[in-house]
């Protein structure tokens, strides 16, 4: 495909620019440096500035020399894509069991097609050049058809673009880039344009400066999704005695699953049977990354002593991208990676797991860690999935984000022991089921950059995939010492730290949002369900988007939330993209029309793992996630046996269906000062709408078509 690698150098008297190839970031900006620097042009009143510089880049970067005239410029021109809305029609027009439409998906290149800039904005733009002087044999079209190409010297640019370019350099780490502080576009071409690069935007070298940020997803401290610095720290489970209550519990008189949870547990609780059908191409697909292995001892122990029935040497599929590792030896395993198999495997044996581990080893541990520069997460794992995902253009960004705000890992990787292979693209199919459990606070990233993200997931959707992520473990704030807040949580001034922080990717609302709940002790036995409450060894993740509005399919259930429970907070309108805006949103501390999450909920406390020889509890909405995506998975099983299609994306048939869910009422996710959402009848943002009865939930997703 071309442009697979978008920058080259523009050599500048004695100094070699690299030059941004995908500028990320909200176009259309509308304040910008002084104007007191910006070249002075006479513009035309069928012009418009197109893109702006933001203030705040002033005080990282630097504005140096003007770039040399006769210096060659690589220009890329991403264009609109057509049908995003109408791709969003589509998808929830397939994914609602009341369309004629439903269960139509589309092959991955319907998809590409459907989104591919209309043939008439090519022609417009090309025009546009064309009758600007630069010749049709100097401009090329991508694969994708969403980048048009050419290169031209610095002065047939500016006079094209009516704009100046310079020299910036940053000033944390000495990167040279250049840009301009605006450009401007005719009226008529402003619509087919997404944005120009080289344009305003400017990128650093990350290997020169790290930049210092609390990192979201480190398993002990912070951030991922299932795991905490409190709680979800694996608990050791010392004693022999112990251990055989927790993987025996009929056998040594403890009957109550409520302890310690097993694989036999949660069959128990949500009537699950035995698995025995493994379609070809129906595995179940499990994403891991930020050095999380797991090892195959641990595996093999593990089934040995709570699963038997799992012959010793099952282990995932292991789909490694841009250089990842996959099983590690004895003594370096993690925690969340056996848990999630752990979680899966036995519930779906003899159908298989795909492991989809995540970027070269030097990356994952550099993400780790609080100085890592590289803020973006999964985007290199949607890369490998689907190859125009390394082109996409939309919302602003094309391809991985290249900004310090939203860095990507980027390959090769030149670094010690680093992947010297190209970025993988389009390398591996996507499972059916995908399971998700890594996560951090929305505001984390920008705007831009979760809807790009976003819109991926929705073109899986229309693939047939199905995408499960963990709504996180912080109740309505996001990890601690996110923001720099003790509890995550969001505000400026006097407000800081009170207002509630959603939760991403659990936000996008083409994914399946998964919430933890706990098992009461008082009720119930080893072979039968206990009764359930909101998680309470921990704030299962909750609330509504500041990105993402909220979707029809659960606008009833929203309002029937509002309308049942009598919150001691109020909500707010606005949708703030930045820690910025937080400043405008009134007194509110959520915003009411905002995607709300979880979905659903699942157990998510006490579950037996192995790692690493020893036998651990742990939990959190990590375990829940893998939970759901099997039983998922199971239903596509008995769909496939039945001649019908995978189930995709299931959120609107399940908002249509409360029967099949078992309502939890009790409970609530505290954070920001607050007790957080109250658990309540029908749908609520802590349980979603409660956890599963299978045997509903199967013959319900079997009836559909």
């Amino acid at each position: 495909m071309l442009f697979q690698t978008l920058a080259c150098g523009a050599l500048l008297g004695s100094v070699a620019l690299e030059v941004a190839a995908s500028p990320v970031g909200q176009p259309h900006a509308s304040v910008g440096l002084s104007s007191a620097q910006s070249q002075r042009r006479s513009i035309p009143a069928t012009h418009a500035v197109h893109e702006r510089q933001l203030p705040h880049w002033s005080k990282m970067w630097r504005r140096t020399d003007a770039v040399p005239r006769n210096a060659m410029l690589p220009m890329r021109i991403g264009l609109k894509q057509r049908n995003m809305q109408e791709g969003h029609d589509l998808f929830m027009s397939i994914t609602d069991p009341k369309s004629a439409n439903y269960g139509q998906h589309l092959t991955a290149d319907e998809v590409v097609e459907l989104f591919a800039p209309e043939r008439t904005t090519i022609d417009a733009v090309v025009g546009w050049l064309t009758g600007s002087g630069i010749e049709i044999g100097r401009i090329t079209l991508s694969a994708n058809k969403q980048w048009l190409q050419f290169d031209a010297p610095a002065a047939e640019v500016e006079d094209l673009l009516l704009t100046k370019y310079y020299v910036f350099e940053h000033s944390g780490s000495a990167t040279r880039d250049v840009a301009a502080e605006h450009y401007h576009l005719p009226h008529e071409i402003r619509d087919h344009v997404d944005y120009i690069t080289p344009g305003i935007r400017l990128r650093w070298d990350s290997k020169k400066a790290a930049r210092e940020q609390q990192k979201k997803r480190d398993l002990q401290s912070i951030g991922r999704r299932g795991t905490s610095g409190n709680y979800l720290t694996p608990e050791p489970i010392h004693s022999a005695d112990a251990v055989a209550d927790a993987i025996y519990p009929a056998a040594s008189g403890n009957v109550s699953c409520a302890l310690y949870v097993t694989p036999d547990c949660v069959k128990a609780q949500y009537q699950i049977p035995n698995a025995t059908k493994a379609a070809t191409g129906n595995e179940l697909g499990i994403f891991e990354s930020l050095n999380e292995h797991y090892n195959k001892a641990d595996l093999d122990g593990y089934f040995a002593s709570a699963y038997p029935s799992i012959p010793k040497g099952t282990y995932p599929i292991e789909r490694l991208i841009d250089g990842a590792v996959g099983a590690v030896p004895f003594g370096q395993a993690g925690a969340e990676a056996n848990l999630d198999l752990q979680a899966a495997m036995p519930l779906i044996y003899p159908q298989s797991t795909v492991l989809y581990q995540v970027d070269d080893e030097r990356i994952q541990k550099n993400e780790t860690t609080a100085k890592t520069p590289y803020l973006g997460f999964l985007n290199t794992f949607f890369d490998a999935l689907d190859g125009s995902y390394c082109t996409y253009s939309a919302f602003g960004e094309t391809g991985n984000c290249v900004t310090p705000e939203c860095l990507d890992p980027s390959y090769p990787d030149a670094g010690p022991g680093g992947y010297n292979g190209t970025l993988q693209c389009g390398v591996f199919e996507p499972t059916n089921v995908i399971s998700i459990s890594y996560g951090g606070g929305e505001i984390d990233l920008p705007a831009y950059y979760w809807r790009r993200q976003c819109s991926e997931i929705m073109k899986l959707g229309l693939q047939g995939v199905s995408v499960v992520i963990s709504s996180g473990d912080y109740g309505v704030a996001s990890y601690v010492g996110d923001t720099n807040t003790v509890e995550g949580c969001l505000g400026t001034g006097g407000r800081a730290g009170t207002i509630f922080n959603p939760s991403s990717e659990a936000t996008c609302p083409y994914a399946l949002a998964v919430g933890a709940t706990s098992l009461n002790p008082s009720t119930g036995n080893y072979t039968s369900r206990l009764t359930e409450h909101a998680a309470q060894r921990f704030a299962s993740g909750g609330g509504f988007s500041n990105y993402f509005d909220q979707p029809a399919y659960q606008s009833s259930a929203v309002e029937n939330y509002f309308n049942t429970v009598q919150l001691n907070f109020t909500g707010y309108d606005d949708a703030p993209t930045s820690l910025a805006d937080m400043a405008n949103v009134g007194t509110g501390v959520f915003r009411r029309a905002g995607r709300g999450y979880p979905d659903v909920s699942a157990i998510g406390e006490h579950y037996i793992t192995r790692f690493n020889g020893a036998w651990y509890a742990i939990g959190g909405t990590s375990l829940a996630a893998p939970l759901w995506a099997s039983m998922l998975n199971l239903v596509n099983e008995e769909r496939i046996a039945a001649g019908k299609k995978t189930l995709g994306f299931i959120n609107p048939v399940l908002y249509q269906h409360p029967e099949v869910f078992n309502d939890i009422t009790v409970g609530s996710n505290p954070g920001c000062g607050t007790e957080g959402f109250p658990a309540a009848k029908g749908w609520d943002p802590v349980t979603g709408l409660g956890s599963p009865n299978y045997p509903k939930l199967l013959k319900l997703l079997l009836s559909l078509p």
